[in-house]
């Protein structure tokens, strides 16, 4: 069962292999962590296209995060290598199966739209599957797409909690109103107020003064 969830993770972590850029990303990290900062001076690049390959590497299982030093401005993450060893035990045809990188976008956003109508609980292999009639290494992949990169997600999340904040001011009530999760809830909720959205106090659930989302006028209670 691990190789078939995990399919996906194996065709980024292919993906990375088969990439200078990221390879040397890599053969840099064998000598010490660094962050996406020190990377983009050494190699000349711009800090979004090193932060690209970072992420695709994270996903890829290939690095991970072992340090985040605070100071002046955004904290500043350090990556290394995940190990210097890399084994992969995968089958052929799921491997060939997994949809595009577009098409499990838009895999990813009909999921989400779907699940904000009838409520979301839990995202795993077997609720996609249903949810979106696909195979289960396509649901996989969508399953590990969302972990990797829960944005979309926590967005959608962050839309609905706005249009009904005139109506609902507590985390248990967006919970019962929305059907969706206590956890997605807190997640979303902590990016509204990282944005200045909102406010969380008691458990209760605030609109700034001049936050918009949407379009949405955020300034009324």
């Amino acid at each position: 069962m691990y190789e078939r969830i995990r399919v996906y993770r194996a065709k980024k972590m292919l993906d990375a292999l088969n990439s200078e850029s990221k390879l040397r990303i890599l053969r840099r990290l064998l000598e010490s962590p660094a962050s996406a900062t020190d990377l983009a001076n050494e190699f000349g690049l711009t800090l979004p296209a090193i932060t690209l390959h970072l992420r695709d590497l994270e996903e890829a299982g290939l690095i991970k995060i072992v340090e985040v030093r605070k100071g002046k401005g955004r904290p500043a993450k350090l990556y290394a290598l995940r190990s210097r060893r890399i084994t992969l035990n995968i089958y052929l045809d799921e491997l060939l199966e997994l949809p595009g990188e577009e098409e499990l976008d838009s895999l990813v956003r009909e999921y989400v739209r779907r699940k904000l109508e009838s409520g979301l609980r839990k995202v795993s292999v077997s609720d996609v599957m249903e949810t979106l009639s696909i195979s289960r290494t396509a649901a996989a992949a969508v399953v590990e797409r969302i972990q990797a990169e829960p944005s979309t997600l926590i967005e959608a999340i962050g839309d609905r909690i706005m249009e009904g904040l005139g109506e609902v001011n507590t985390t248990a009530e967006l919970v019962k109103r929305l059907r969706i999760d206590r956890y997605w809830i807190s997640r979303a909720l902590e990016s509204l107020e990282a944005r200045g959205l909102v406010e969380v106090r008691g458990g209760k659930v605030f609109r700034t003064e001049g936050g918009k989302l949407g379009g949405l006028d955020s300034g009324d209670n």
